[in-house]
C-alpha cells in the first residue's frame, strides 16, 4: 500500500531587523569624488617614490596627466609609452581609478607648443589610445590633445572634420571600460548628430573646468535659446544645463569648480547646479578659494546633513552614495524559503557608470555563509532613485549582511550606512523556532 506524502514540518523563521542609519561618513568608492592632479612629463622618468607622499589616502581618483610636449614634433618612443604604463599600473596596484588627460600645452599657449602638422596629432593619439587601453584604471579619458592646458580652445586643430577624426580614433581605441569627454557641449553635439539627440551610443561624455566661475561657466555655454540657433552652436545656460541633465545620465561629468562670478550662488542654488548636471568628480585642491567658501557655509538640507558643511555634503555626494532604507523578509513555510528585500536609494547625485552587483550574505542550514549576487547594478541607476532587491533565500540562524562591488575587480562599494571592516551593512538577525 502506498503511503501518503508529508513534508517534514519547516521550523518558523523570526527576523529582527537591525536600525539602518543614514551615515554622513566620506566613503571611499571607486569612479566617483574629489581628486588631485598629478602631472608626468614623458620625456623622464617619474619619481613614484615621491608620488607617495602626495597621494590623498581617502580619494579613489587621480587625474593623471601626461606632458607630451617634448614630442610636439615625433612619435612617442618606447620610453615615453613605456612611461605612461608604468605611471598607471602604479596607480592601479594602489586602487585609483584614473581620469586621464595628455596635452602639448601647460602654459596657456596651444598655438606654439602643438605639433605644426595634424598628422602627428592624429599619431599621438593612436599611440596614447593603444597605450591606455589595456589599462582598467583609466576611468574618463579627458580631450584630445589640442588646446591651451588640452582643454579643446585655442587651437589650430579644432575644426569640425579635425575633431571628427580625432573622435574616431579614440572611440576605435579606447578600453571597453573607458569613458571619453570632450570640454563643451557644443563640441559634443558637432560630434553627434541632431537626430541621436543625446544618445550616448559612444561613451562620450563631457568634463568642465570652468563650473561656477561665471554664469557661462567661463565660456562653457552661450548666449541663445536653443531655439534660435543650430543644433551645434553654443546654447544658453538654462538650455544646456538641460542638455547636461539628460547626457549624464548616460556618461559621467566632472571636472573644476572655480571661483568667479557665479559664487554668488546660494548652496540650495550650488547643489541644484551640481545635481541636475550630474557631477561625479571634482578637483579638491583648485580652486581653493570656492572650496573654502563651501566649507564656511552650511549644508542647507535637514536631517543628518544639517549640521554638516556644503564642502562635506558635496565631497559625499560626488556620483553615487547608496544608502539602504529598509528590509523586510516574508517566509514561505510551504516552499521553506524566506523572501527578502531590501530598499536602496541613490542619493548621488549621479549614477553608477560602471557594471556591479549587491549581495546579501546569510548562513545557510548548516551555519555556513552563503553570498547570493545580483548582477548587472550600475548602469541606468541615476541620482535620487530608490529601487528595490530581492533574493529567495533559505537561511538558517545568525546574521543577515548587504554589500555590494565593482564587477569587473570585486572593488567594494560602501553603503552610507553603519558597515563593518569589509563593508558589510547588517540588516538583521535570523533564527529558527
Amino acid at each position: 500500500m502506498k503511503l501518503p506524502f508529508f513534508k517534514p514540518r519547516q521550523d518558523r523563521v523570526r527576523f529582527s531587523p537591525a536600525e539602518l542609519p543614514e551615515t554622513t561618513e566620506a566613503l571611499r568608492n571607486p569612479a566617483r569624488g574629489w581628486y588631485q592632479i598629478h602631472t608626468f612629463p614623458v620625456d623622464r622618468e617619474p619619481d613614484l617614490e615621491e608620488l607617495g607622499w602626495c597621494l590623498e589616502p581617502q580619494d579613489a581618483l587621480a587625474l593623471v596627466l601626461f606632458d607630451i610636449g617634448s614630442y610636439r614634433e615625433r612619435d612617442l618612443d618606447a620610453a615615453a609609452l613605456g612611461r605612461v604604463t608604468r605611471v598607471l599600473d602604479y596607480f592601479a596596484e594602489r586602487h585609483y581609478d584614473c581620469v586621464v588627460r595628455a596635452v602639448y600645452d601647460r602654459q596657456g599657449r596651444a598655438p606654439e607648443r602643438e605639433p605644426f602638422f595634424f598628422a602627428q596629432v592624429l599619431a599621438h593619439l593612436e599611440q596614447l589610445a593603444g597605450a591606455l587601453r589595456p589599462c582598467p584604471a583609466v576611468f574618463v579619458y579627458q580631450g584630445m590633445l589640442v588646446g591651451s592646458w588640452g582643454e579643446m580652445h585655442s587651437s589650430r586643430f579644432l575644426s569640425r572634420e579635425q575633431l571628427r577624426q580625432m573622435a574616431e580614433v579614440l572611440r576605435a581605441r579606447r578600453g571597453e571600460g573607458t569613458w571619453l569627454a570632450v570640454r563643451r557641449p557644443s563640441q559634443w553635439r558637432r560630434l553627434h548628430g541632431e537626430k541621436e539627440g543625446t544618445a550616448c551610443t559612444d561613451n562620450m561624455g563631457l568634463f568642465d573646468d570652468g563650473m561656477f566661475g561665471s554664469p557661462d561657466h567661463l565660456g562653457t555655454y552661450g548666449t541663445k535659446r536653443r531655439e534660435e540657433t543650430s543644433w551645434d552652436s553654443p546654447w544658453r545656460r538654462e538650455d544646456e544645463l538641460d542638455f547636461l541633465n539628460a547626457l549624464s545620465l548616460q556618461a559621467p561629468y566632472g571636472g573644476e569648480a572655480v571661483w568667479g562670478e557665479d559664487c554668488r550662488l546660494g548652496p540650495e542654488e550650488v547643489l541644484e547646479v551640481l545635481r541636475k548636471t550630474g557631477v561625479t568628480y571634482l578637483n579638491r585642491t583648485h580652486d581653493q578659494r570656492l572650496l573654502d567658501l563651501w566649507r564656511r557655509q552650511r549644508c542647507p538640507l535637514r536631517g543628518v546633513w544639517g549640521e554638516k558643511s556644503l564642502f562635506d555634503y558635496v565631497g559625499a555626494h560626488l556620483g553615487y552614495r547608496l544608502v539602504v532604507r529598509g528590509v523586510s523578509l516574508t517566509e514561505d513555510r510551504r516552499e521553506g524559503c524566506c523572501r527578502v528585500e531590501v530598499e536602496i536609494e541613490n542619493t548621488g547625485f549621479a549614477g553608477l557608470y560602471q557594471p556591479a552587483w549587491v549581495g546579501l550574505e546569510y548562513p545557510d542550514g548548516e551555519g555556513r555563509p552563503r553570498l547570493e549576487k545580483l548582477e548587472g547594478q550600475g548602469p541606468g541607476w541615476p541620482g535620487g532613485e530608490t529601487r528595490r532587491r530581492c533574493w529567495t533565500i533559505a537561511p538558517g540562524d545568525g546574521e543577515l549582511l548587504l554589500l555590494a562591488g565593482r564587477s569587473r575587480d570585486d572593488a567594494r562599494i560602501s553603503f552610507a550606512n553603519p558597515s563593518d571592516g569589509q563593508g558589510r551593512v547588517l540588516l538583521g538577525c535570523l533564527s529558527r523556532e
